[in-house]
């Protein structure tokens, strides 16, 4: 009796892009585009550029200059780089565990001479 086979995809490894760009970039760029949206319907409602309402020129303008302008900042960079980029900023700051605290108010080590005066 033979064995049945199936084919395969030999990439099973590969990134799944569109236009270079990965999920957390097409995200990023929907969240942008729908903030501009807003700001154009909430601030500039009676404007038009190039007979478009303005909410609709912004959200035209962060795509045609986002999508461009992440594959360029991404270009060379791992998968996952926005993501991991947006996430390092989000972190609290802790350059050097050995470093001197500037801000400290009081004092963790009680001397033997502080403690007989309490």
């Amino acid at each position: 009796m033979a064995l049945r086979m199936s084919p395969v995809s030999r990439n099973l490894h590969a990134k799944v892009t569109l236009l270079g760009l990965e999920l957390e970039d097409m995200l990023f760029l929907a969240a942008a585009s729908a903030g501009a949206m807003l700001v154009g319907q909430f601030f500039f409602s009676d404007r038009y550029m190039f007979f478009l309402p303005m909410n609709w020129f912004l959200l035209l303008m962060v795509l045609v200059i986002g999508v461009p302008g992440l594959m360029l900042f991404k270009y060379g960079k791992p998968r996952g780089y926005l993501l991991d980029l947006i996430m390092y900023f989000e972190m609290p700051r802790s350059y050097c565990a050995l470093a001197r605290d500037r801000k400290l108010t009081s004092e963790f080590i009680i001397e033997k001479a502080d403690k007989e005066k309490t």
